[in-house]
């Protein structure tokens, strides 16, 4: 990919021959949204007043964010100046290159393509020859010997071979030139879309002798993010569960970052700052509103402030840092990062190990499939962060799942899959529905199900099974559970009003039977409202 270089050029007095010092990316701390960049460069300096300029910067940088510091103690920081150029010509000839390749390789293609059709007319002209050669066979009375008609049909074969293997050698380089010029496709859009402005800052420094020093200039961008993916390996047959977590890293700035030294952090300094502020609210009859003039309309429109940004300073810490409203990750050794949204970097963060509690959890009357879940209480001190988790069960891929924000000493559950050596059925018993009372007639609804749950393994396993009964919001409304019913282990599940839960260890190879059962009833001539809600 061709580059942007980022120059510092010393302006020295007149009569003097600029000195050009190219500047390298040094370090970056990305957030989940946005990254702070430090870059370097060393100059020389001479007693006095010295004007440097590192150009080539984003043409969004925003001045609030952009921080000038040196190395040597003794050199002072004067005026900081960010200006607007136009691009270098290096750029234009950078564009120019990308449209010549661009070029030659459709070029490529079309030669290809000039190929293919060849190919393909030398086919049908075979296909042509065999049937006339056919015609006239047959109008000579077929008079042909064995041994012409084999040469006639190797002769047709070869040439068909040859022109088909052509057009799959040509299909397979058609896409390899394809996929070139996608490349440089994108590259040259890449290229202009970082437009043809950028941005130079230019600071002045003061130095009281001849001295060679450092200086960094460092800024935010917003083309770059971050989020932490999670893998959990499950061990079923010990109940050792591994939780690894890991971050993408994605960025997508004006040239790759090469061999930096990178910090992730879970701070977000594009985000609100402070609680949102209440106004009084002041009530009254409604008036007739006078008609407004567009123009004063416009006027106070206008005159409503923007939103003031924040300037942000990077995190520099050299280990990993967990604070209580933040964590940052100061990545071992240096990384590089390509400047594609599409070739996002994997580095490992941390990892540990826990025993947990495999629990198979059903939902009878809404799928007779049993799910494994594994459940331990976090006792780490770095926060889980809300993500995805890759689910892996004996080494076997079972599929993503959403792993929600954990704090330390939180109880987690991660589903595992479907669990198929737990066996479920779901039968209805058919209850009746019947009229009952004397002086009012009262209908009566009735609901009989009976679950079976098999454990096909060989050990005991956790089985939980998840129901519900209606809860009435009318007094006329009567639920009633009856004494054949199987009493539930647990009501009003994670507060949840009407949901029931049994749960049970099962030894290898037993079978559970729990009669679900229960009567809605209410007076004749009224209809039953069905409302689900989630609570």
């Amino acid at each position: 990919m061709l580059k942007r270089l980022f120059v510092l050029s010393m302006l020295l007095p007149a009569g003097a021959l600029a000195n050009d010092t190219e500047s390298r990316l040094e370090s970056a701390t990305v957030y989940p949204q946005g990254a702070l960049l430090t870059r370097v460069a060393t100059v020389s300096l001479s007693p006095g007043e010295n004007t440097i300029s590192l150009t080539g910067l984003d043409d969004e940088l925003d001045p609030q964010y952009l921080q000038v510091s040196v190395s040597d103690s003794s050199v002072t920081i004067g005026q900081v100046r960010l200006s607007r150029e136009q691009a270098r010509s290096t750029a234009r000839d950078d564009i120019a290159e990308l449209e010549q390749a661009i070029a030659a390789k459709q070029m490529e293609i079309q030669e290809v393509d000039d190929s293919t059709a060849g190919a393909e007319l030398r086919l049908k002209f075979l296909d042509g020859i065999a049937a006339g050669y056919s015609r006239e066979t047959v109008n000579d009375g077929g008079t042909l010997s064995v041994e012409s008609l084999q040469q006639v049909l190797s002769l047709l074969q070869r040439g068909a071979e040859t022109a088909g293997e052509l057009k799959r050698d040509n299909q397979a380089k058609r896409a390899e030139l394809e996929k070139d010029l996608s490349l440089l496709q994108r590259e040259l859009n890449d290229l202009r879309g970082g437009g043809l402005q950028s941005k130079t800052v230019e600071v002045t420094l003061g130095a009281r002798q001849n001295t060679r020093t450092e200086v960094r200039v460092t800024y935010f961008n917003y083309d770059a993010y971050w989020r932490p993916i999670y893998e959990a390996r499950l061990d079923s047959e010990t109940g050792e569960l591994k939780l690894s977590q890991q971050a993408e890293v994605s960025q997508d700035t004006d040239q790759p970052w090469n061999n930096i030294r990178l910090t992730l952090s879970t701070s977000r300094p594009s985000g609100r700052l402070e609680a949102p502020q209440l106004s009084p609210e002041f009530i009254d009859l409604r008036k007739p509103q006078p008609e407004m003039d567009s123009r004063a309309f416009k006027k106070e429109y206008m005159a409503v402030p923007s939103v003031q940004e924040i300037v942000v300073t990077a995190n520099r810490e050299v280990e990993p840092t967990i604070g209580n409203f933040a964590t940052s990750f100061d990545i071992p050794g240096r990384t590089s990062i390509p400047n594609d949204v599409d070739e996002a970097v994997t580095l490992d963060l941390t990892s540990f190990t826990t025993s947990s509690e495999l629990v198979t959890r059903v939902v009878p009357r809404q799928s007779t499939e049993a799910y494994l879940t594994a459940r331990f209480t976090y006792e780490e001190d770095l926060p889980l962060f809300a993500s995805t988790v890759r689910v892996y069960v004996d080494g076997v891929f079972s599929g993503n799942a959403n792993l929600p924000e954990v704090m330390p000493g939180a109880n987690v559950v991660i589903p595992m899959g479907q669990d198929r050596r737990i066996v479920v059925t779901s039968e209805s018993q058919g209850g009746k529905d019947s009229e009952s009372g004397l002086l009012s007639r009262r209908k009566v609804e009735a609901t009989d199900y009976l679950f079976e749950i098999v454990n096909r393994r060989s050990k005991p396993t956790v089985v939980e099974v998840l129901d519900r009964i209606p809860v009435a919001r009318n007094d006329e409304i009567e639920v009633v559970v009856p004494r054949s019913a199987t009493s539930p282990t647990e009501r009003a599940i994670d507060d949840k009003p009407g949901l029931f839960l049994w749960r049970k260890s099962l030894d290898g190879g037993d079978t559970w039977r729990i009669r679900h059962q229960y009567t809605v009833s209410y007076p004749d001539g009224e209809t039953i409202v069905r409302e689900q809600r989630p609570f």
